[in-house]
C-alpha cells in the first residue's frame, strides 16, 4: 500500500525534525504500520574512505536476524549491498544473482525470519559521498512489480533521502551547512522570496497548500531559520536561491 499524502507529509516532517538517533529509529519503526509494508530498512554503507559506522542504520527486522547479520559479517557478501554500491537505480531482490555459497547461506538463513516475499531497494548517495540503501519489503510477491513500481520508487526514494539526511546530520557525517535543499524546497523558497503566499506558490507549482507548507518548513529547518523570511535571507546569502 502506498502512503497517503497527508501521512507522507507528517512522516517527512518528523524525520527532518528528529533530534536524536533513537527518535529517528522510532519513526522508522512505525513506517510499516502506516504504509502496509512488512519491513523498512535504512542501511548506512559509509564512504570509500570510511566504509561503515558502529551504528549501521535502522531496521524493523527481528533483532535476532539483525544481530546475526552483523555478527557474521554478511555485509561483506550481501548481493543487495554489492548492487547498491555499484548502481544508483532501484532494484528488486528478485533481480539479484545469488551464486556463491556465502550468499546462498545468507538468504537461506534469512528465510527463517519471514523478512518478506518481495523487496525493493533504493540506493541513496549523500552530499559527502556517503552510500546507503533504503529497502522496503512486502508479504505479497508482486507488490513492487508492474505499474505500481513507479509509485513505490517515487514515494520511498523521497523518504530514503530524508532519512539519510537526518542520519548523516545526527551522526555529524557532514557539516550542517552542507545540507542541500531539494528541488521542490528550492522552488517554494524562491517563490516565497518573490513575495508569493502559500496559496499562490501552490497554484504556480501545481502542488497542494499543505505540501508547500511542508517544503517551506523543511527548508527553514535545513537552513536553521525560525521563519520563512529568515530562510529566504539565508538562501540568498548562500546562493541557494
Amino acid at each position: 500500500m502506498l502512503i497517503p499524502p497527508r501521512i507522507m507529509q507528517d512522516l517527512i516532517a518528523a524525520i527532518v525534525e528528529s533530534k536524536t538517533l533513537p527518535e529517528l529509529k522510532a519513526i522508522m519503526a512505525v513506517l510499516p504500520l502506516k504504509s502496509g509494508l512488512q519491513h523498512a530498512v535504512y542501511h548506512y554503507l559509509g564512504t570509500p574512505a570510511k566504509p561503515l559506522l558502529d551504528i549501521p542504520g535502522f531496521a524493523t527486522y527481528p533483532d535476532e536476524w539483525v544481530n546475526r547479520y552483523l555478527e557474521n559479517g554478511y555485509v561483506q557478501v550481501d548481493p543487495v549491498v554489492r548492487r547498491g554500491l555499484r548502481s544508483i537505480l532501484p532494484f528488486e531482490w528478485s533481480e539479484l544473482t545469488i551464486d556463491t555459497p556465502e550468499q546462498k547461506k545468507l538468504f537461506t538463513e534469512s528465510q527463517e525470519f519471514d523478512l518478506g516475499k518481495a523487496a525493493l531497494s533504493l540506493p541513496v548517495r549523500g552530499l559527502g559521498g556517503e552510500n546507503a540503501l533504503f529497502t522496503i519489503t512486502s508479504e505479497a510477491p508482486d507488490t513492487f512489480s508492474g505499474p505500481q513500481r513507479v509509485n513505490y520508487v517515487r514515494d520511498y526514494q523521497v523518504l530514503g533521502v530524508y532519512v539519510h539526511e537526518s542520519f548523516a546530520r545526527l551522526n555529524k557525517l557532514i557539516p550542517e551547512q552542507t545540507m542541500e535543499l531539494s528541488r521542490r524546497e528550492t522552488q517554494c523558497l524562491k517563490l516565497a522570496s518573490e513575495g508569493l503566499l502559500g496559496k499562490e506558490i501552490a497554484h504556480r507549482l501545481k502542488l497542494s497548500e499543505p505540501a508547500v507548507r511542508l517544503y517551506l518548513r523543511i527548508a527553514r529547518h535545513k537552513l536553521g531559520a525560525s521563519s520563512t523570511s529568515g530562510a529566504v535571507a539565508l538562501g540568498v546569502r548562500r546562493g541557494l536561491i
